[in-house]
């Protein structure tokens, strides 16, 4: 079993550079927190408590530490004056020719924050941060980075104390609000990873005042390392904060006994941003596993919403027998049913406890590598991630640091269509690893990175990787294989994150060029694959970034064939360069670019891309959608007739099992306050969400967020209606007194029904997607319509250099 080399070696006796790079110079074991000592005064030596377990961890141990604040600097002269005035604890030049020469270091945070201020007065730069210095926001980091230290070394994830918490409040609005004070927390269920859990509420005699007290004793003697919680900061947190702040409670967790500290805080899943009030609690760290399912769903794709239900049932995970009851009816449980709400609340936290245990593994094992804490390993992004082990290796070999690039990348990955329609048996050829790859066998490098820590972690990650995963096959023990796959998946979300390194615009590590270049061979490697492929009688429907979907020649059929006809792609591919077979599927919806169906043997559908299905479209048409397609790959043409005809019908006869099969959601892009400000200035015209989001946020008094999600509905009679002004929340329809626009959502089907014109001819199409008429409706003689198109790739290449 592998394990990472700076666990078992000493400092830079045995370990290779690239390893004491990836893990850091010193090899102490268990450290689970560091927390910046920040509420001393500021003149005093600055100082972190660093909070480690014990060798059976069984029990925390904790320790002060004294550090030095630094920044990296351009030019000396900017503190000059400072340093021969003693307010600098060292400057110590810099090996290298890189922009930022110098490494400057401060005992007290007073000096460190008064050096920043003058850097800033006296810099030429308009911009917020000057060009003139480089500098790590976080004091736990610099500490890490300075010390080489990494956490959780030596442990496994359950050897963390985990703990997961969950709130149920009763409250007589739509939505509680912590700020109502008839609304109250009357449930808070607990478990952790020790086999305990506890599930506090009000009784006789014990208030929420009472409760909140509680709650806060039961946290400081279970004294977890870990609070993990579904959406735990929205909500179980800062509502838990908001009260007991209107109770007077003290609602002191941190392990020091102190209030937990909240920042206004964002994060980025594909092209959605959410903000949220994060929480930092001393000693201990907070995991949100709704954040860990969006991110899941970046790649995945395919989550129909990220509710700690829908996730738990998604993985597999719900507690057999589970309790459900919806959150509109939580109150009246309380009131009616109280010990099956208590039974839910629980539930709750057993989920909440298995998705972490599913989901937390990778960033785990990140946090053993990175000079981050395992809580904020979880919250930054892959660039972030793999700039601060660059940084702290040069800081470690007192090497100047590089000033990102002013600019853009002009290249992306290839992706083409040459075929639409259905098609089958189909086979994904998938080039392993291509942009890593392709860095490792072009010598692809950042210009900044004079030490060549690039090549080498790339590749040392790389055989970490694969090593990894050879132990995986030979381990017997499910536990064993779960957590090699978790380390080699931490492994994986370094090695992917380079390339992104490269065209990040505001990594100090960014090279344009080289990501360009690397994105061009990248698409030359998959024209060279797409020109076998066919040489060898293939035929290839679509390409998309690092793969090929293709119809194998008539003579490979079954999976060892269509295997081994894959693998031997190989032999045309540059050196360095492996083709894998990564999947067989029966039939193929070809639709657009990055955007296809695809039916496995085992009768599952799988999508790509939101052309075919958004998540942000009604739930009937998203039904609608993958019913059509299912028929469309059994060449059905009669029941595609006739799904159209009965979901007309339903929406006729508002046929509906709830709101939820005809409302939308959706999520806020911007501020409240940006919108506005964009629709006065003409930029965007007034939007459903958003006018509905201002609704809410005067009704309820809770500040609406970017990120938050709307569920609606459109009203009236008309199905061109402007729908800001004919929209309602999804809470407000009555099924015995239906107020939906019917009109609309006819015509709404009939876009869900457009997006199969281009697989009949005009004719065909209107017969088969209109309602019964007098003669009824015959399937004989309509055919499913294939297409080929000519390749753009030269149109794509035209005027990018190499």
């Amino acid at each position: 079993m592998s394990s990472p080399p700076a666990v078992n070696t000493p400092a830079d006796a045995t370990q290779s550079a690239a390893d004491t790079a990836l893990f850091g110079k010193d090899p102490m074991p268990r450290l689970v927190d560091v927390h910046p000592m920040m509420d001393r005064p500021s003149d005093e030596p600055a100082r972190v408590r660093v909070y480690q377990r014990s060798e059976d961890f069984a029990s925390i141990h904790e320790q002060e530490d004294t550090f030095f604040p630094f920044f990296f600097l351009s030019d000396f002269s900017l503190l000059a004056d400072r340093y021969r005035n003693g307010d600098v604890h060292t400057a110590t030049p810099l090996n290298g020719d890189n922009f930022y020469q110098y490494l400057l270091t401060f005992e007290t945070w007073s000096d460190y924050w008064d050096a920043l201020r003058q850097v800033e007065h006296r810099s030429d730069s308009d911009q917020q941060a000057p060009d003139e210095l480089y500098r790590v926001g976080s004091p736990a980091q610099q500490y890490l980075m300075q010390t080489g230290r990494s956490c959780l070394l030596g442990m496994t994830l359950d050897d963390l104390h985990r703990l997961q918490l969950d709130i149920e409040v009763y409250s007589e609005g739509s939505f509680p609000n912590a700020d109502r004070p008839d609304d109250k927390v009357i449930i808070v269920a607990l478990s952790d990873n020790r086999g305990w859990d506890e599930v506090l509420h009000l009784r006789d005699g014990i208030g929420e005042e009472q409760l909140l007290q509680e709650l806060v004793y039961v946290l400081q003697e279970r004294d977890p390392d870990v609070i993990e919680g579904h959406n735990i900061f929205e909500f179980d947190l800062a509502y838990l904060l908001d009260r007991c702040a209107l109770h007077g409670v003290d609602f002191a967790i941190g392990r020091d006994g102190s209030v937990p500290r909240t920042y206004d805080s964002s994060m980025r899943f594909a092209e959605r941003t959410v903000d949220y009030p994060a929480v930092d609690i001393v000693g201990r760290h907070v995991i949100d596993t709704y954040f860990q399912v969006m991110s899941f769903d970046v790649f995945s794709r395919d989550l129909p919403d990220y509710s700690l239900k829908t996730a738990a049932r998604y993985f597999d995970l719900a507690p057999e027998e589970r309790t459900y009851i919806e959150g509109t009816e939580i109150a009246n449980a309380w009131r009616t049913d109280r010990a099956t709400l208590l039974e839910y609340a629980l539930d709750d936290v057993i989920e909440t406890k298995r998705l972490a245990g599913h989901l937390s593994g990778s960033t785990f094992y990140l946090a053993q590598m990175l000079p981050m804490t395992y809580g904020s390993s979880a919250r930054r992004g892959p660039a972030g991630k793999i700039e601060s082990l660059f940084v702290r290796e040069y800081l470690r070999r007192r090497h100047a640091l590089p000033r990102s690039e002013w600019g853009s990348q002009s290249m992306g990955g290839y992706t083409d269509i040459f075929i639409t329609g259905v098609l089958g048996p189909i086979v994904y050829a998938d080039v392993e690893s291509l942009y890593p790859s392709i860095m490792l066998n072009y010598d692809v490098q950042p210009s900044g990175d004079t030490l060549d820590l690039f090549p080498q972690l790339l590749e040392r990650l790389t055989d970490l990787r694969l090593e990894t995963k050879e132990d995986m096959k030979e381990a017997e023990e499910e536990e064993v294989r779960s957590e090699l796959d978790a380390r080699q998946s931490s492994y994986k979300v370094l090695i992917n994150s380079f390339y992104g390194l490269l065209g990040f615009g505001l990594s100090a590590f960014n090279d344009f060029e080289e990501a360009d270049r690397v994105a061009r061979t990248g698409q030359q490697i998959l024209r060279q694959l797409i020109d076998e492929i066919r040489a060898r009688g293939g035929t290839v429907i679509e390409v998309d970034t690092d793969g090929v979907l293709f119809v194998p020649p008539e003579d490979v059929r079954g999976e060892q064939a269509e295997i081994d006809y894959t693998v031997s792609l190989t032999e045309a591919m540059p050196e360095g360069i492996r083709v894998g077979f990564d999947g067989r599927f029966e039939k193929m919806l070809s639709y657009k670019k990055k955007n296809y169906a695809l039916l496995t043997y085992d009768d599952e559908l799988k999508f790509k891309g939101s052309s075919l299905i958004s998540r942000s479209n009604e739930p009937f048409g998203r039904d609608f959608v993958r019913k059509a397609i299912r028929r469309l790959l059994d060449h059905d043409v009669a029941g595609l007739h006739e799904l159209y005809v009965d979901t007309r019908d339903k929406i006729v006869n508002s046929d509906w099992e709830g709101v939820e099969r005809f409302a939308r959601t959706e999520t806020l892009k911007d501020t409240l306050e940006q919108y506005e400000a964009d629709v006065e200035a003409g930029q965007r015209p007034r939007a459903a969400t958003y006018e509905l989001a201002k609704e809410k946020q005067n009704r309820t008094g809770k500040p609406v967020k970017k990120g938050d999600r709307i569920t609606y509905y459109i009203t009236g009679d008309d199905a061109t209606v402007t729908a800001f002004k004919h929209c309602r929340r999804a809470e407000e329809w009555d099924p015995e007194d239906p107020d939906e626009n019917t009109a609309y959502y006819l015509k709404r089907l009939d876009e869900f029904a457009s997006k199969f014109e281009p697989f009949f001819d005009e004719a065909d199409f209107r017969l088969v997607f209109s309602p019964e008429d007098l003669f009824g409706f015959s399937a004989d003689g309509i055919e499913i319509q294939r297409e080929e198109h000519a390749s753009d790739y030269a149109e794509d290449q035209e005027d990018v250099p190499f």
